[in-house]
């Protein structure tokens, strides 16, 4: 039988920790209320962030995200150009009948 890895066993210790946070109903509930709010107090902090970013004439991430798209549709279409340009440079390098 092979030996967990520590991984492995830090693993199964918190899965029988979470189990047994879980067991109250009560506690259960409680948690989910508690991510919850956690969860739309850091979309507000990242709200109030962007328009702070923004006010400032600074980018934002979703700036970064959309430029990143943008860029990787120029570079894709820069390469069927390119493919492009190749095979009528072929084309015309084959001579005639």
């Amino acid at each position: 039988m092979a030996r967990k890895t520590l991984r492995e066993r830090a693993t199964d210790v918190g899965m029988k920790a979470m189990g047994k946070l879980f067991e109250d109903p009560k506690r259960a509930e409680a948690i989910a209320k508690a991510v919850g709010g956690l969860q739309k107090a850091k979309q507000a902090l990242d709200e109030v962030q962007e328009k702070a970013l923004k006010a400032a004439g600074l980018v934002t991430r979703e700036d970064f995200k959309d430029a990143g798209k943008r860029l990787s549709a120029l570079k894709r279409r820069c390469r069927d150009l390119a493919e492009e340009l190749d095979q009528l440079l072929a084309n015309q390098k084959k001579p005639g009948p």
